[in-house]
């Protein structure tokens, strides 16, 4: 049935690029323009390859230019093939990095491709070569999960206390709260089973989070979960739906909620849950694999032990026309339970 979709879409994209090269000759629109338009257009439906090469034949044609260096390697990372990603973002003559930045998130892009072939020292050293003023929170984030997997604690407390001092921003250059690092700790030492550290740093967590309980209740509700104290953490869960205005944060804790019934044996209110997700509204295309209603379901039937149906949500998930790619699944601890499944690996390795 993918591949049939998959077949189906080449040849609208087909179709859309020679509508778009005869309006191009007609209304004398720049061809770079139009690339970029079936660019867009490729990752509007996941076709994260073809989406790539695109950018790729753009930024040949522009080997200074270090904005179509980003999108050809953050594609193909999307694609699952880092090591094509790591040679193009690589081969990027520093030179010609923007200096007038305060930050620079292509630079994160390299040591997610890194993450991803496990060269987990290489992260380390696009780290301390990084020279920006603002550290960019997803290097941040690489850099702590991939001392994570070196198992190199003390670095780990060191580094994140300097990241909290100093602060992390987002690619529109402001600064975002430690819950970001938090829960990318929890989510990365629940992903290597270290349940000794989980406990230290989700109380860290906790201990962050319950000075900000009036102005935040997500935050809290996510530390208790990673607590693992689930009967704690539905009723925790429940007061920060009440009042939650994101929709897409909404539906992250729904899917928390769930997996916490299941967890403590409620199988019917579990459920209610994936009901609930159901039925919630498709959240906007820039959301990533956090932020979409399949995914959660197939968080909860994971818990259930459901693990066809949880297969199943995660395929629908990759064809929904949101921004999903497939080797984010494997980097979610909630996920762990399906990764010596055959058809989970077919899955996250296409």
């Amino acid at each position: 049935m993918n591949q049939f979709l998959i077949l189906i879409f080449f040849a609208c994209l087909s179709i859309f690029s020679c509508t778009s090269s005869e309006k191009t000759n007609s209304l004398n629109v720049p061809k770079k323009e139009t690339t970029i338009k079936a660019a867009k257009t490729a990752c509007e439906y996941g076709a994260w390859l073809k989406a790539a090469q695109l950018y790729e034949q753009l930024y040949q044609k522009e080997p200074k230019n270090e904005q179509l260096n980003y999108e050809t390697g953050t594609n193909y990372l999307k694609a699952n093939d880092p090591q094509k990603a790591l040679a193009v973002l690589t081969n990027f003559n520093t030179k010609y990095q923007t200096r007038t930045a305060e930050f620079n998130g292509r630079i994160a892009r390299i040591a997610k491709a890194y993450y991803q072939i496990g060269a987990y020292n290489k992260i380390e050293e696009v780290v301390e070569n990084y020279d920006y003023p603002k550290m960019y929170r997803g290097l941040a984030r690489e850099h702590l999960k991939a001392l994570i997997q070196l198992n190199k604690s003390k670095d780990l407390s060191t580094y994140f206390s300097t990241y909290q001092q100093n602060g992390i921003y987002d690619d529109k250059g402001k600064k975002t709260n430690s819950g970001f690092l938090y829960r990318a700790i929890c989510n990365e030492l629940l992903l290597v089973g270290n349940g000794r550290l989980l406990k230290v740093y989700a109380g860290q967590y906790y201990n962050w989070a319950i000075k900000r309980q009036a102005k935040d209740q997500r935050n809290l509700a996510i530390a208790i979960f990673y607590q693992q104290d689930f009967s704690q953490a539905i009723q925790s869960l429940t007061n920060a739906i009440a009042v939650e205005k994101s929709p897409r944060h909404q539906m992250e804790l729904e899917g928390l909620l769930g997996i916490c019934y299941a967890k403590t044996g409620d199988l019917e209110k579990a459920a209610t849950q994936i009901k609930k997700v159901q039925n919630f509204e498709p959240l906007p295309l820039r959301h990533d694999a956090f932020g979409a209603k399949f995914y959660h379901q197939a968080r909860i039937e994971v818990a259930l032990n459901q693990k066809d149906e949880a297969i199943n949500d995660l395929e629908n998930a990759l064809i929904s026309k949101a921004e999903f790619w497939s080797n984010r699944f494997k980097e979610d601890g909630l996920m762990r339970d399906l990764f010596n499944d055959k058809n989970f690996q077919e899955l996250v390795d296409n």
